[in-house]
């Protein structure tokens, strides 16, 4: 399917820029409306919503902001760190605004995985459903989300 002229401006948004380096997509060769589709059902599969693990990701990346030079103890043997960055960078959604470029960075000690949490990841997932692309060195994938920190339920 061919796409609109809005459709073609907010993938170049997507991409790498002077904002963003490594750009939104990663290696992901989907439209940008296929992403979120996946995810959304992703999410839904999982009993959860985007607006929930939004909601659980923003009480971490406070936390861990909060604790400034320490690690913070999630659960038993997931940790997390807040590192400061200078800066804000754009939305790549047009009229979102800006954001402050700092970085969460999770991981699960028995298994080794991790995550990286962003204001701007956040407020992609909560308003545009977007865990922005596969290879993306910023993708959130909602069942690590989940299996990691647990619901906001839990």
């Amino acid at each position: 399917m061919k796409q609109s002229p809005q459709e073609k401006a907010q993938e170049s948004r997507l991409a790498p820029s002077k904002f963003s380096a490594d750009g939104f997509l990663g290696n992901d060769p989907r439209p940008i409306d296929e992403i979120i589709a996946t995810d959304l059902l992703a999410t839904q599969k999982l009993g959860s919503t985007p607006e929930d693990i939004a909601k659980r990701l923003r009480e971490v990346y406070q936390k861990a902001k909060a604790a400034i030079d320490m690690v913070v103890r999630l659960r038993p043997g997931v940790t997390a760190e807040y590192y400061e960055s200078r800066g804000k960078i754009p939305s790549p959604f047009r009229g979102d605004g800006v954001f402050e470029k700092g970085e969460v960075f999770v991981k699960d000690e028995q298994s080794g995985e991790t995550l990286r949490i962003t204001a701007l990841g956040i407020h992609l997932i909560e308003k545009h459903h977007f865990f922005q692309g596969r290879g993306s060195r910023y993708r959130i994938e909602p069942e690590r989300v989940l299996r990691m920190l647990g619901s906001e339920k839990e």
